[in-house]
């Protein structure tokens, strides 16, 4: 039987168990576009806060040290917190359907933020401003600049704004409440929630012989990660869907609708 076709790493994220989602990288004019985009939002509020605290009396023209700070404070904060709070956005990035992710495709969190954002000093404004980011998003296959390779992150045209199916919910299988309920997914890594999210989707591609070996291996690992002794109670597709339910519903709840 002849394998795969092969595709260009840049056609996809691939995770750690060679599956490739297809996600297509954001260039640099759209995200030369979304920069643009947040550097006038950052230009907006800094003038908001640069008018309120003259207001008030507390910034004057004198006080350039504090001029400094303020201006500092915006441009690591901004990106920083809007990225942590929007998972993976900014303004600028959700005006161009465009979204940070790890390079296996997860969402990212408060660490990948933050490695980002200091990247992104270097890419922006390390002298001649902005071409450092373009050469690096041109130079480098899926399209990384300094602050991505730092956060091992990458960003895609977002499955949101695209015509990618919107998110799957897994339901924990009919009679197996009890046994999910005893599932603790705190220890689950988002590189495992994507794996068997990843298998749970494409399973039917697959041979009976080589499903069935897949679920078992995955759901081995899912339980020495969570130290769950459950895989041998019940069918490892079983136990993977009572996983992946308890994930889901304690990481993104809040996100479904």
């Amino acid at each position: 039987m002849e394998g795969p076709t092969a595709r260009p790493m840049e056609s996809g994220i691939v995770t750690p168990e060679a599956v490739v989602l297809d996600l297509e990288t954001a260039g640099v004019a759209s995200r030369s576009f979304a920069g643009l985009i947040d550097l006038l939002v950052q230009m907006a509020i800094l003038l908001v806060m640069a008018m309120l605290l003259t207001a008030m009396g507390l910034l004057g023209s004198s006080t350039a040290m504090a001029n400094a700070i303020l201006v500092a404070l915006l441009l690591m904060g901004y990106p920083l917190i809007s990225e942590t709070w929007m998972r993976g956005r900014t303004i600028g990035k959700r005006a161009l359907g465009l979204r940070a992710v790890t390079v296996e495709g997860a969402p990212i969190r408060f660490r990948h933020a933050l490695l980002r954002m200091m990247g992104g000093l270097v890419d922006r404004y390390l002298p001649p401003i902005g071409v450092t980011g373009m050469l690096f998003v041109l130079g480098t296959a899926r399209h990384q600049r300094v602050g991505d390779l730092l956060a091992g992150t990458v960003v895609i045209r977002d499955p949101v704004r695209t015509l990618l199916p919107r998110a799957v919910w897994f339901p924990v299988p009919p009679g197996l409440e009890a046994f999910a309920a005893g599932i603790d997914p705190t220890a689950m890594t988002d590189e495992q929630y994507t794996v068997i999210r990843s298998f749970l989707l494409h399973n039917r591609e697959l041979s009976p012989d080589a499903r069935y070996a897949l679920a078992d291996d995955l759901a081995n690992r899912a339980a020495l990660a969570l130290r769950h002794p459950g895989p041998g109670r019940v069918h490892p597709e079983s136990y993977l869907l009572c996983v992946i339910s308890r994930y889901q519903r304690a990481n993104f709840v809040a996100m479904r609708g």
